[in-house]
């Protein structure tokens, strides 16, 4: 009976044995008869890779679109990615950037609507700092800066406004000789700049550097600038120079001078406007005078400079020519030892620059 019971087992157990091998045989035969006859061609499927998928641009930067901020005081923001490039703004520590590429060491970043260069090591990756509610509503103004006067004068003449009834302009751009009556309402197009009693420093160098001062620091509250100059060495009449700020569809403009006053004891800030009854301007009058007093408020106030008030006149070039709101700002006298001596220093335009932008804040949200 064992014997039995175990032959029973053996038997079933080789029935198995016999099934699963079967099974196997005919899944050989299947798979070798899947191979028989002609081989189907495997197909391939080209990609096709676009250049800028390579995030290398022409000039060899790899393309990024994201946010940095700048780690320290005084970085130089070049003009090109090479050390000895024309710098185009110097930026403080904090200041919100839009970065576009890097390439070595070389950051490029967007500024006033151009792309610029600063050294990588300079500023570090951030949150994007408009990404709250607030921040979303938040309206970038555009504001054009003309640092008054440049090396070479200009005595040819211009129209002091576009109202005047002009004389012919010739095709070498001068305008012909006409009577006394005719030219009545022409002017040079920039008369020479004044010279420190003290310091010996000229007018264009101090107007352009309180205006890098104060690009840099509307650049850091959010503002787009636009610069009439950023060179001494240039041939821009006074009314091109508000020409150029119409043509960049600036929403307020800004003339920095450092004249020389007749009085020696002069001494402060003064401002300039158009009259109301300026023919081309004088719908902005109000506009000219809130622009104005606000930023001679609080530059006055951030310097401690005495406040002279506002004048009017529509004998100034440029103010004639706007088509948005605009001022003249004397922020100082070379003529004054005093005010010489404080222009003279990084730390005094620094403070008009801060008190300035305070102003063109004040005078935004007033508008708004």
């Amino acid at each position: 009976m064992l014997k039995r019971i175990y032959n029973f087992g053996d038997n079933i157990i080789g029935r198995k044995k016999s099934r699963v091998l079967a099974a196997f045989l005919v899944f050989v035969m299947l798979f070798a008869f899947s191979g028989c006859g002609e081989k189907e061609e495997e197909t391939t499927t080209e990609i096709e890779v676009d250049e800028e998928d390579t995030f290398i641009d022409e000039d060899g930067f790899r393309i990024v679109r994201d946010y940095v901020v700048t780690t320290q005081d005084n970085v130089n923001v070049r003009k090109e990615a090479r050390e000895d490039a024309e710098v185009y703004i110097t930026l403080d520590k904090g200041v919100d950037l839009t970065r576009t590429g890097i390439k070595d060491e070389w950051t490029r970043v967007v500024i006033n609507g151009g792309n610029y260069y600063l050294l990588s090591e300079y500023v570090e990756e951030t949150d994007i700092k408009w990404a709250t509610q607030t921040d979303v509503t938040k309206v970038s103004h555009v504001v054009f800066i003309d640092p008054a006067r440049q090396i070479t004068e200009d005595t040819s003449l211009e129209p002091m406004s576009p109202d005047v009834d002009a004389p012919a302009l010739l095709d070498n751009g001068q305008y012909a000789t006409a009577t006394s009556a005719q030219m009545a309402g022409m002017k040079s197009k920039m008369s020479p700049g004044a010279m420190g009693v003290s310091t010996g420093s000229f007018e264009y160098d101090v107007t352009l550097s309180v205006a890098n001062y104060l690009n840099a620091e509307l650049v850091k509250r959010g503002y787009t600038v636009y610069m009439s100059r950023t060179a001494n060495n240039v041939d821009i009449s006074n009314a091109k120079r508000a020409q150029m700020a119409n043509a960049y569809g600036a929403e307020i403009y800004i003339k920095i001078e450092t004249p020389a006053a007749t009085e020696a004891t002069a001494s402060g800030m003064l401002g300039f406007i158009a009259t109301s009854t300026n023919s081309h301007t004088g719908t902005m009058y109000q506009k000219n005078y809130e622009l104005c007093y606000d930023i001679l408020k609080t530059s006055c106030e951030e310097t401690g400079a005495t406040r002279m008030g506002i004048y009017e006149t529509d004998e100034l070039t440029t103010l004639n020519y706007l088509d948005m709101p605009g001022t003249v700002i004397d922020v100082g006298f070379l003529s004054n030892e005093q005010d010489d001596t404080a222009l003279s220093t990084d730390d005094y335009k620094k403070k008009i620059a801060v008190g300035m932008a305070k102003g063109i804040d004040l005078f935004f949200a007033e508008s708004n």
